[in-house]
This record gives structure tokens, C-alpha cells and sequence, in this order.
């Protein structure tokens, strides 16, 4: 009997659940996000269209954001994507380099192209990777602007003229690849962008973003 008696304290609403594991992984998970360093633009900042959040990326007034359980695991799930990539691109015998730094003087940028590659038609590819549920999946006929964004920095910051985003669907691993060639006047327009921000004597009132732009909070 006490053990029938253990057994029902333990049911949740019918099911089995052990609450002490989940609030555990919860509490040890979430945390503070730090935010981005001071007097430099970021390639994921850049592919933000607002002039707001990148004004206060740049000048170091974005706040630090907490970070709940849940988030965390799914930047983890990106983490464990790269790792999956890598170690494929390595089994094809094409891996040149991982999470190489990238940076410009002036503007003062600074990243991390995610692979370079060797390719079969180009000598060499950088490779943009990101992951994408399945209806955003179905909807891509090319790369999204903030990732072409992202790409093209590197690009035009390295020697290589030829890259590809390299998307795979959470949900069902799928992939679509999307040939990015170097394209100077996208850098132009990212030059010009960062050196009017870098000019700026206030901040812009008004948030100008997609619906996900941190400034919408505040």
C-alpha cells in the first residue's frame, strides 16, 4: 500500500512528472543575456532594418534581457546544429574553416563567419547556417534580407565572392541551400548605414523593425 500510496503523490492531472527535474533545469538555465559591446556593429545587429536598435547596439544602451529556460534551450538546439554541420562538412572532406573572426576598421565591425568551405564550381563557399520551422521553411524562395545581410558582410570583407544560406527546417530536417554571389553595393549600403548611426546625435524616437526588434519593448 505505500507504495501505491508513493506512486499517486507523484501524479500530476493523471500524469507522471517529476516537478523537481524541471525546476531544476529550469532555474540553473535561465539567466541574464549580456548586451553588446560597446563601439561595434554586429552582422546579426546589421540585419536589423531598425535604426533605433542599431543606434543602441552600437552606443551600449541596449539592456540586458533575461533569458528564460525555454530560450536558452533553443539557442543550446542552434549550438548542437552548428556542431552537426561541422562535423558533416568534415566527413565530405570540404571543411577549410569554423567561426572564423571577421572585422573592419572602419565602421567598426565585427563577427564570425560560421563555415568556409571548399566548393566544386566556386574554390571556395562561406556558408551562413540557420534554422527554421516549417512554415517559415515553406515560404523561403531566397534568404531572408537580414541573412543575405549577414552574409554579404563577410563577403565583402573576406576574399571569398561566393556564399550560400544554408537553412534547416526544426521540424523535419529539411534543407534549402540559396547561392549568395558577392554584391558590393549591398556593402555600400551597409557602410553608409553604419557611418550615418556612428554620426547620430540622438537617438531615433520611433522603432522601425519587424515585429520581433527588441525596441518594440521598450
Amino acid at each position: 500500500m505505500a507504495g501505491i500510496k508513493q506512486i499517486s503523490t507523484n501524479r500530476v492531472s493523471g500524469v507522471d512528472q517529476d516537478r523537481w527535474l524541471i525546476r531544476t533545469i529550469d532555474a540553473t538555465l535561465k539567466g541574464p543575456q549580456r548586451p553588446a559591446r560597446k563601439g561595434v556593429f554586429y552582422p546579426s545587429a546589421l540585419g536589423n532594418v531598425c535604426d533605433r536598435f542599431l543606434y543602441k547596439s552600437y552606443f551600449g544602451l541596449l539592456a540586458e534581457q533575461p533569458i528564460d529556460a525555454i530560450t536558452k534551450r533553443i539557442f543550446d538546439c542552434g549550438d548542437f546544429l552548428g556542431y552537426r554541420y561541422e562535423k558533416y562538412f568534415e566527413k565530405m572532406g570540404v571543411l577549410l574553416a569554423t567561426e572564423s573572426p571577421v572585422k573592419c576598421e572602419m565602421p567598426p565591425i565585427s563577427g564570425r563567419l560560421d563555415y568556409l568551405i571548399k566548393h566544386e564550381e566556386h574554390k571556395t563557399a562561406i556558408i551562413e547556417l540557420k534554422s527554421i520551422n516549417t512554415r517559415g521553411f515553406k515560404s523561403l524562395v531566397k534568404p531572408k534580407e537580414e541573412h543575405n545581410i549577414q552574409i554579404q558582410l563577410y563577403l565583402n570583407l573576406t576574399p571569398h565572392k561566393y556564399g550560400i544560406v544554408l537553412y534547416e527546417c526544426k521540424d523535419d530536417q529539411k534543407i534549402k541551400a540559396f547561392s549568395v554571389p558577392r554584391d558590393e553595393k549591398v556593402w555600400k549600403d551597409v557602410k553608409d548605414r553604419c557611418l550615418q548611426i556612428m554620426e547620430m546625435t540622438q537617438m531615433p524616437e520611433k522603432c522601425t523593425g519587424l515585429s520581433w526588434c527588441p525596441c518594440r519593448r521598450d
